[in-house]
C-alpha cells in the first residue's frame, strides 16, 4: 500500500462489467470514479477534481476521442488516456494529434503493467502541476520585485532591474496563457 495520497481517477466505459472489473483490480491504489458515457464523465468532471481520465474508444453518443477533446479544452491539466478492445488506428492518430494523449491501451491488459502506467500518469499530473505552481509562485515574485524597483526610482541598476523583471513577467504570463497581472505600485 502507498502512503501517499490516492490520485482521483476517472475510468469511463459503456460496460458495466468493465468498469466493474476495472474497479476491483484498481480501488485499492486510486480514488476512484465512474461513468458509462461521455456526458456522465463531464458532469463527474464538474464536480471532482481528477487527475486522470482513461476512457474507452468505442462508446454509443460520444467516442473516447471526442470525449477527450472536450476534456484537453476544459481541463487541459488532466492527463488523458483511452483504451480499446478494436486496433482502431484512426483513434490512435485523432488521440495522439488532437487530445494530446498520454497513453493508448489495448484491451486485454496487463493488470500490472495498467497499474505501473496510472501511477506514470499521475506522476505526470503531479509533476505538471507542480511545474505550474512553480510559474505561478515566480510569476508573483516577479511582480512584487517591480513594486520595490519601482519605489526605489532611479537608484542605481533599479531602471534595469525593471526592465528586465517586465520582459520576464510578460514571458511568464505568456507560459502560463493568462492575461497579465500587473498590480499598481
Amino acid at each position: 500500500m502507498t502512503t501517499s495520497p490516492k490520485h482521483p481517477i476517472l475510468l469511463v466505459d459503456d460496460e458495466p462489467e468493465m468498469l466493474f472489473s476495472l474497479q476491483a483490480l484498481l480501488r485499492r491504489e486510486f480514488e476512484l470514479h465512474t461513468a458509462e458515457n461521455g456526458h456522465a464523465a463531464l458532469e463527474i468532471l464538474q464536480q471532482q477534481p481528477i487527475h486522470v481520465i482513461m476512457t474507452d474508444q468505442r462508446m454509443p453518443g460520444m467516442t473516447g476521442i471526442q470525449l477527450l477533446r472536450r476534456v484537453k479544452d476544459e481541463y487541459p491539466a488532466i492527463v488523458r488516456i483511452i483504451f480499446t478492445g478494436y486496433a482502431d488506428l484512426k483513434a490512435v492518430i485523432d488521440g495522439v494529434n488532437q487530445v494530446g494523449l498520454y497513453r493508448y491501451i489495448t484491451k486485454p491488459w496487463d493488470p500490472d503493467e495498467l497499474i505501473q502506467v496510472l501511477h506514470e500518469a499521475a506522476s505526470a499530473y503531479e509533476q505538471c502541476a507542480a511545474h505550474e505552481q512553480l510559474l505561478v509562485d515566480l510569476c508573483d515574485h516577479l511582480q512584487q520585485g517591480q513594486q520595490l524597483t519601482s519605489r526605489l526610482g532611479a537608484e542605481a541598476g533599479a531602471e534595469a532591474f525593471a526592465r528586465r523583471g517586465s520582459d520576464l513577467l510578460q514571458r511568464l504570463e505568456q507560459a502560463l496563457g493568462t492575461q497579465p497581472r500587473r498590480s499598481q505600485a
